[in-house]
């Protein structure tokens, strides 16, 4: 055992940089640890109450005549789809996995404006109008539409951002959604770094796309049903980002990962599209490289912010 006097003695002998590598690794069974405990109690009281919630939602409005038919349906299926998109994700299937989620994403949009409006239900069950004669179920229109109705899903998750910034949020998630699902380059690129294992970031933001719509059809099954009760804690996004982003390789946060990607989406022909999509791709590997970097620094103070998390939840 290790007493108080040997740590003394070890640290008297090492640089400064030194001593925090020995302490992060002293303390990295302790972080481990304390990861798995949050780990399973965001899943247990987050997820599985989220999921909880929106199979008794749509048994609530299956039942509600104020409510249409195809509205609860679209969100019904979405509830199933999303059940696929995660077992893809746990198969590292991306490609198809983002396909699916983008359909998820497009009947939740089109389920609430239906609901909500007689012009947009009218445009959605005539099948023979044309495109260019659509004026409300264009992709745009809906997104748009959807970013107001937002506000009124939620008033305090989303209280602080304009309208602008939510349509301009809906339109990056669907673009990158649709780039899986019209662009056989980025399949090609996709199956390019399942050969090396090299999916971890792709898998990441993918996570974090799905737990997100997971949770505006929470939020959109809870304002149809009129629900007063706030079941989830918000606490437990800010937790599921944490694991998500630590769960993330040390070995994966460097330039050589945006360069790999840069080739795999040939720059020389594709640049505005990359300068487009890299800072995304680096805001995400800052993110992880941030926690990293400040986990080492002060391990033992982030054990103690753990710690404090674990009370609450």
């Amino acid at each position: 055992m290790i007493t108080e006097e040997d740590i003394k003695k070890i640290q008297s002998e090492l640089t400064e940089e030194q001593w925090k590598q020995f302490v992060y690794l002293l303390s990295e069974p302790e972080l481990n640890r304390l990861k798995k405990i949050i780990k399973e109690q965001t899943k247990v009281k987050f997820i599985g109450k989220l999921r909880k919630y929106i199979t008794k939602y749509i048994k609530q409005l299956s039942t509600d005549a104020k409510v249409r038919p195809e509205t609860t349906n679209l969100l019904f299926q979405s509830k199933l789809t999303l059940k696929n998109v995660h077992r893809l994700i746990k198969n590292k299937s991306i490609s198809d996995a983002n396909t699916l989620l983008r359909s998820c994403f497009e009947n939740i949009m089109m389920a609430m404006l239906i609901s909500q409006d007689e012009n947009t239900y009218k445009e959605y069950i005539n099948l023979s109008i044309k495109y260019k004669d659509r004026e409300y179920t264009k992709p745009y229109q809906i997104r748009d539409n959807f970013g107001v109705l937002l506000k009124e899903l939620d008033e305090n998750l989303f209280d602080e951002v304009t309208n602008d910034q939510l349509n301009d949020m809906l339109d990056d998630l669907y673009e990158s959604l649709c780039n899986f699902a019209h662009s056989t380059l980025m399949v090609n690129a996709i199956v390019e770094l399942g050969k090396e294992d090299d999916l971890d970031l792709h898998i990441v933001s993918l996570k974090q796309n799905t737990y997100f719509i997971e949770l505006l059809l929470y939020l959109c099954l809870k304002y149809l049903c009129n629900s007063q009760k706030e079941p989830l804690d918000i606490t437990y996004i800010l937790l599921g980002w944490f694991v998500l982003i630590s769960d993330i390789p040390k070995e994966k946060l460097n330039q050589e990962y945006i360069d790999k990607l840069n080739s795999l989406f040939h720059i020389d022909y594709n640049k505005d599209y990359i300068e487009k999509n890299k800072e995304k791709n680096e805001s995400l590997i800052n993110e992880a490289n941030q926690l990293q970097n400040e986990i080492k620094e002060n391990p033992l103070a982030f054990i103690n912010i753990l710690k404090e998390f674990i009370k609450i939840i």
